[in-house]
């Protein structure tokens, strides 16, 4: 995916379930991006939890939470 911004931009330092951010993303940016399909949409997050851009949590329900990574302290 060669702009990942729109993902980035769509996260928080506060948790949110991948459902939300989905949401937040929105369908006609979802769609110039490739990512309608909820699975490519997952795949794209985990990327940039695997880059250190994005940092992923399981909740005990089984949802899946997404944020920044905390800044770096000096």
């Amino acid at each position: 995916m060669p702009d990942q911004s729109p993902l980035l931009n769509a996260l928080t330092h506060e948790p949110t379930s991948t459902e939300a951010l989905y949401e937040r993303v929105g369908y006609a940016t979802l769609a110039r991006l490739g990512l309608i399909p909820y699975d490519a949409f997952r795949a794209e997050l985990a990327k940039l939890a695997a880059a250190g851009q994005a940092e992923k949590h399981t909740v005990e329900e089984g949802a899946t939470l997404w944020r920044l990574p905390p800044p770096a302290e000096p």
